[in-house]
Parts: C-alpha cells; structure tokens; sequence
C-alpha cells in the first residue's frame, strides 16, 4: 500500500486535513487488510464492519484521500484473497494453478461511480468482488471438495469444516457440489464408504468388524445395516454370491450387477 509517511506529507501539505483522521484510517486498513484468516467468504461482511469503524470524511480532500487509500486496501486485499484460496493447490503439487480470475477486473464499477461515498464504494465493491469470484471458483471448489472427500472418506467430514479447509463459503460449497455430483457432500461420502467396503468383502478375506473400521463406520452394525439396505443381503451373503460369480462389487459410477 503507499507508504504512510508520504500520504502524510501530501496531505498536510497541500490539503490541510487532520493527521489524527489521517492516522485513524490507515490504521483501520492496516489492521482490516491483516486480519486472519483471509477468505473470501468472510470479505463481505468484514468490509461491513470494517467501513463502519472508518473515520468519517469532512471535506472533499478527505473523501478523495479516503477513496484512494481504499482502492488501494481493495486490490491488496482481492490479490491477497485469491493467493489464499489458490495456496490449497500450490501446498498439494508444489506450485500454482493458473487462474484466468483477475482481482483488479471487479473494481470497474468504482472506478466509474464518483457519486458514493468511499466507504459505501468499498462495501459495494467486496459485494461485486465475492459475487464474481465465487461465479469464476464454485465448481473448481467443487472438485477439490471431491478430490478431498476421494482420499479422506473413511474420516469424519463436515460441510462447514470443509469449506474453511478448501477456503471457499460453505453454501456455495453445498450447492455446486450437488450440481458437480448429484449428491450432498454427506451422501456423497457414504457412497464412498459403501463402495469400498463391498470391494473389501469381495476381494479380502478381512473380517465385518475390520472391513467396518477400515471403511470409517462406527461399528459391525453400521456396515450391516447398510448392506441389508442397498443389497438386500448380509454381508457374508454378498462376499459368498460375488464368490459364487453372481455378483460383483460396484466399479465407480456403477450399480450393483445381480444375477438373482
């Protein structure tokens, strides 16, 4: 951001404005611009909260001064968000996904409006910023939630703890996931679980307790329950017919194949 001595000096110098207001707004960017941690879904209501701690503008200096130190704060702050989203990609292979998203782009509304007030400029502008990014990221989010899932199935997994790990906001999480794979990120997993325990009973001699544990349910019970739903057999009736040549265990995106 520009250097606080110098917009000190242009301001006192040519304009005359209060240094402690001066002070006062710099801090408030300062300290909003580092606040931990960075997501995009907390942009919008941060820069609510944020514009209601700004000191207000007395003279038109002030509110031209104010509006640059806030286009400023808001390229820092979208270039900063988008990094942090992106950083979950970069920590998994090392480097960077491209992105063709440009931070800058979603301040062309601010730019054209004078007739606001910068900190009402600002507001409008986090709105159009987290619309926009979420237009360009929902179903790469999406698909990183479903790589995730891929991997950590056999483990408790939560919408909302999701989304802070992915850095992403959890209704936009929960929709375009649906969109992405016809199921709710709960079901989603479950047909997960589901799946590997019927390629363990079919291709393992593993016992129902360890295939249970293996797989993420609570008990024997769990995996029981389950299989006498969707299979209409225990089990031990299921691993016997895939044996016998009459079934099969699920390949991905596939149904269960009976000869029955």
């Amino acid at each position: 951001m520009t250097r606080e001595g110098d917009v000190r000096r242009i301001n006192t110098r040519h304009y005359g404005t209060s240094t402690h207001w001066l002070d006062e707004t710099t801090s408030q960017c300062r300290m909003f611009l580092n606040e931990p941690p960075l997501l995009v879904s907390r942009l919008e209501s941060g820069a609510d909260h944020f514009v209601d701690r700004l000191p207000k503008t007395h003279s038109a200096a002030e509110q031209l001064l104010q509006r640059a130190l806030l286009l400023d704060l808001a390229v820092h702050l979208g270039n900063a968000a988008h990094d942090a989203f992106h950083s979950h990609d970069s920590d998994r292979s090392g480097g960077s996904r491209r992105c063709e998203f440009q931070a800058t782009t979603t301040l062309d509304e601010w730019l054209a409006d004078l007739a606001r007030s910068p900190g009402e400029a600002f507001r409008r502008w986090a709105t159009r910023f987290v619309m926009v990014f979420h237009d360009v990221h929902t179903l790469e989010c999406a698909r990183r939630a479903q790589e995730y899932i891929q991997q950590c199935f056999r483990d408790r997994i939560a919408l909302a703890p999701l989304a802070r790990e992915l850095r992403c906001a959890s209704k936009h999480l929960r929709r375009s996931f649906k969109d992405l794979t016809g199921l709710s990120v709960r079901e989603y997993q479950a047909e997960l679980r589901f799946r590997e325990a019927l390629r363990l009973l079919e291709h393992t001699d593993l016992k129902i307790e360890a295939i249970a544990r293996e797989v993420g349910y609570n008990s024997k019970k769990g995996l029981y329950r389950v299989v006498q739903e969707r299979v209409g057999r225990t089990p031990l009736d299921f691993r016997k017919h895939c044996r016998s040549g009459r079934w099969h265990a699920p390949s991905s995106g596939e149904g269960i194949v009976s000869s029955f």
